[in-house]
């Protein structure tokens, strides 16, 4: 088993270190970092990961910016793809002020009084601590700045697909998320041909903020049934995963 992950807006991996941090260590996991890739549009970075597993069956976890990533990346190596999981993520305008998101400066993404508020806010529905914003200011920090700024413009510029996903695919809703609209989700899920949803406690960072309830879900997704030995969790009726 092949499980790679692929990273929201930053694009470094650094903010999955929670999450695989509670994946069992016997399934082979790998991150990606878009900062070691050449391409900068959705189709031309899943064009050169797709070359790294073209002869090996993968499942995909998909945060946030990496949903069309994720998307292409079924496109070109159908089969092989054998599940995904989306982390908050999306195949078409997360939201109506999304098409803003390629004027937006990359400066306003670096840690100030306001931009720590902001971030809270839309990134954790002021819910866990403000520590959380943190990490992602610092991996914001590493990326290169113009492939940021490109990655913005990627999201601005997504429009609706025509491709069917015919692999099984779980979404992961957090219960805030202030930056995905339930239209996007529904979007997705039309797309999809086996399409399940959890919802998780939590805002938008939600493999930051709940990571154990999100390696379980993925567990369950993909079958790795040894790592639910090591999760400590509580179902709720509403089928949320509390920790």
């Amino acid at each position: 088993m092949k499980i790679i992950l692929l990273p929201g807006l930053d694009g470094t991996g650094r903010l999955f270190a929670k999450l695989t941090k509670n994946l069992p260590e016997n399934i082979n996991t790998e991150v990606i970092s878009y900062e070691s890739l050449e391409g900068v549009t959705y189709a031309k970075q899943a064009a050169e990961i797709a070359k790294r597993f073209k002869d090996t069956d993968i499942y995909i976890v998909a945060e946030s910016y990496s949903g069309q990533v994720a998307y292409e990346l079924y496109k070109l190596l159908g089969s092989r793809v054998k599940g995904i999981v989306f982390l908050a993520s999306f195949i078409s305008a997360p939201s109506l002020l999304s098409k803003l998101a390629g004027f937006l400066p990359v400066s306003l993404l670096s840690a100030n009084y306001l931009s720590k508020k902001l971030l809270y806010l839309f990134g954790f529905s002021l819910t866990g601590g403000q520590t959380l914003v943190y990490p992602v200011f610092a991996s914001l920090q590493t990326a290169n700045k113009r492939k940021l700024k490109l990655r913005l413009g990627n999201i601005a510029g997504l429009s609706k697909q025509q491709y069917v996903l015919d692999c099984p695919v779980t979404y992961i809703r957090p219960s805030k998320d202030l930056l995905v609209s339930a239209s996007a989700v529904k979007y997705l899920a039309s797309m999809c041909s086996s399409f399940s949803q959890v919802e998780i406690e939590g805002g938008h960072f939600i493999a930051q903020s709940n990571p154990v309830a999100c390696a379980k879900v993925i567990c369950n997704t993909f079958n790795v049934a040894s790592a639910l030995i090591k999760l400590n969790l509580k179902e709720d009726y509403n089928g949320q995963y509390i920790s």
